[in-house]
Parts: structure tokens; C-alpha cells; sequence
């Protein structure tokens, strides 16, 4: 995988940051959608072009303007992956992906990210997904909301601590006691059975978990801290859409608006930023 600054002179500096990232074709797109929102609404820019062989090369009019009303060469042209940051936000990027995954590179391109965040010193990954609607059981048809979420980390946290309050729910609530081997994490096992349609959402969770799993265990009584080390394992969290391949502009305007309060509580910022 290569980045290429687009400003010259800019050394990318992603050291303690919290990594942005959605689904890439999931249902719907909705990992794509709300990502897009979430660029708008914290006013970034973008910094970086990203080249990954297991990524479908692709360029495309400008995301950010309307056909025929571009004003300069900053966003002539969208490509298939971009790194979007702002000096007024420090410690957040986002990486979007336009395009497809080529077949059979899902897991690459998931290991690829992995070894390239870790490199950077990223501090946590947010993926951005969607997932599959028919895995509903009567836990989810009871329940008033289609928000799930999962965290992957060295110790566990609340919604409440994430910023989601009880606006999402854990994708884990719905297991029943057959569900959960003896043996296996209960995030885990969430992920392996329900999470479908989710893109990299799945591999990307399942991955962190495996290397969390041979990380030595925090100790009793340790508050999360992600670590701003370079080459240190990131935590992951996944901010999941119960959806179909239906768009729901609801529930698309529900995820992003979960996503702002997240990161908004994550960067410790006074306030949420307004959607856009």
C-alpha cells in the first residue's frame, strides 16, 4: 500500500490518532455514506491519496462539488481511497474507500490496513458498516433501535463510555447461551454469528481479535488508554446498521449522527459537531 501526500512538503502524521474507515462494499453503502457525512460535518480536507493493489483503481468527478461548479484543483478528482484530516481536529483522519475490493483480496486488504495503522501509531479504528437485516433474532425485533455496535480492545467499554448512550446496542445482545462457546469471546462470537453484509467490517474485527487475543491481558482494574505508540495494536471498534440492500436514509442519518457522538466523546471535544 502507498500514500501520497497531496500537499507538497506534508509528512502524514497519524501518530495516537483515531482511524476512520468504512465498510467499503457493504450493504447499501451505508459505511460509505456516513463516512462522507462525517468528512463534511468536521470540515476535513483531504490530505492523501492511498494506492493498495487489492483495491479497485478508480477516478471519479469530485465527491465535494457539483458537476460543472468545481472551483479549483484541490478536489478536481475522488479516487478510490483518500485520507481526509483538518488542523481544527487533531487526532482524527479518515480513510475513505470508493471501490471495490478485488476478489479474493478482502483478507489482504484487511492485513494490509492492520500492518500500515499499526506502523502510523494509529490508536483506535473505527469501521463503519452495515449488516445484514435477516440475521435479526427476537432480541432485535423487540428491541427500538437497528444500531449495533462491537469493541475489539485490550479491555472492554460501556456504550455510555463510547458516547453511544442507549441509542445502540451491543451486536452481542442477541446470543443465546448455544451461541457463546465456553471458551470464546462473546464479541467474537456476536461477529461470527450475525455480523453478514458488512464488507471489511467482519474481517477487520475478527483480525484485531485474533491479535488481541496473544496481546498480554491488561490488568485488574485498567481504564482503556489507547496507546499513541508507534507500532503498537490498535483497538476496533464497529458502528453497525441493521439494514438490507434497501438504502434507508433513516437509519443512514441515525449511524452518522452515532458516529459524530462517538468521536466527538472520544476526542474529548466540548460539543458534537453537526451533522451535514
Amino acid at each position: 500500500m502507498r500514500v501520497f501526500a497531496t500537499d507538497e512538503g506534508l509528512e502524514l502524521d497519524l501518530r495516537g490518532h483515531i482511524l476512520v474507515l468504512p465498510g467499503c462494499d457493504s450493504l447499501a453503502h451505508l459505511g460509505e455514506l456516513c463516512v462522507d457525512a462525517l468528512v463534511h460535518s468536521f470540515g476535513l480536507r483531504r490530505v492523501a491519496v492511498v494506492e493498495s493493489r487489492h483495491l479497485l483503481p478508480v477516478a471519479m468527478a469530485s465527491a465535494w462539488e457539483l458537476p460543472g461548479k468545481q472551483q479549483g484543483a484541490g478536489n478536481a478528482l475522488t479516487t478510490a481511497a483518500e485520507i481526509y484530516q483538518s488542523e481544527a481536529v487533531p487526532n482524527l483522519s479518515v480513510l475513505q474507500l470508493r471501490s471495490a475490493v478485488a476478489q479474493g483480496r478482502r483478507q489482504a486488504l484487511v492485513r494490509e490496513l492492520w500492518v500500515w495503522a499499526c506502523a502510523q501509531g494509529v490508536a483506535e479504528v473505527i469501521a463503519i458498516s452495515s449488516c445484514s437485516s435477516h440475521v435479526k433474532v427476537d432480541a432485535d425485533l423487540a428491541a427500538r433501535t437497528d444500531l449495533r455496535y462491537v469493541f475489539i480492545g485490550a479491555s472492554s467499554v460501556t456504550a455510555a463510555e463510547l458516547g453511544l448512550g442507549p441509542n445502540a446496542l451491543p451486536l452481542s445482545h442477541g446470543l443465546s447461551p448455544e451461541d457463546l462457546d465456553a471458551h470464546e469471546n462473546r464479541e467474537v462470537a456476536a461477529v461470527l454469528r450475525f455480523l453478514r453484509g458488512g464488507g471489511l467490517a467482519r474481517p477487520l474485527l475478527l483480525h484485531a481479535a485474533e491479535v488481541a487475543s496473544t496481546a498480554k491481558p491488561a490488568g485488574d482494574g485498567q481504564e482503556f488508554a489507547p496507546p499513541p505508540r508507534i507500532g503498537s495494536c490498535p483497538s476496533v471498534l464497529g458502528l453497525l446498521g441493521l439494514t438490507s440492500e434497501a438504502l434507508d436514509f433513516q437509519l443512514t442519518e441515525q449511524l452518522a449522527h452515532s458516529a459524530c457522538a462517538v468521536l466527538a466523546c472520544r476526542l474529548k471535544m466540548d460539543q458534537n459537531p453537526t451533522l451535514k
